[in-house]
């Protein structure tokens, strides 16, 4: 066999390889991971490393630093980044709380006019920033954080234990 055709065999074959083994374009959204990761951002991680995965990554991702550690992520991109139980940003929170339950802590984040909450679920390491429009039902998840857990947790199952059509009376307002 001649040397050209050998290597061209070759080339075809490489290409063919890096195309199983690298991601498609349309691949499911990287997952978020309580208390550990959104996609392949970490907690931990420099911020070298983070701003190098920043140049990558499909959607952006924040982090806050303690002592040059990544020790919180955050992310307000839909479509990019899901939980195992596929909540994402731009969705409604039914899900959110039929998952993770009653949050330990409510934090006005009001912005420009448009009231908002995170609901903080500190043993899980995670947290969801809500905003409301006019009317009930009009919730949506516009951020989603994750940030070393205070211990286990399970997810749960069972019916909607808040209202997710608005803040708590008194929040947000």
């Amino acid at each position: 066999m001649p040397r050209r055709l050998w290597l061209a065999g070759l080339l075809v074959l490489a290409a063919q390889l890096l195309a199983v083994s690298a991601p498609a374009s349309n691949s499911l959204p990287a997952m978020i991971v309580p208390s550990r990761n959104i996609g392949p951002f970490h907690l931990g991680m420099g911020q070298r490393d983070v701003d190098i995965l920043r140049r990558m990554a499909p959607c952006n991702v924040v982090a806050s630093y303690t002592d040059g550690k990544a020790t919180r992520l955050e992310t307000n991109c839909g479509g990019a980044y899901r939980t195992a139980e596929h909540i994402q940003v731009g969705e409604g929170p039914a899900r959110m709380l039929i998952v993770f339950g009653t949050p330990d802590q409510r934090t006005a984040s009001d912005f420009a006019g448009v009231r908002g909450e995170w609901l903080h679920y500190r043993r899980a390491g995670i947290a969801f920033r809500l905003v409301y429009g006019d009317g009930p039902g009009n919730a949506i998840i516009q951020a989603i954080a994750v940030f070393k857990g205070t211990g286990p947790f399970q997810v749960r199952r069972g019916p909607v234990p808040v209202d997710p059509s608005g803040p708590t009376p008194g929040v947000g307002e």
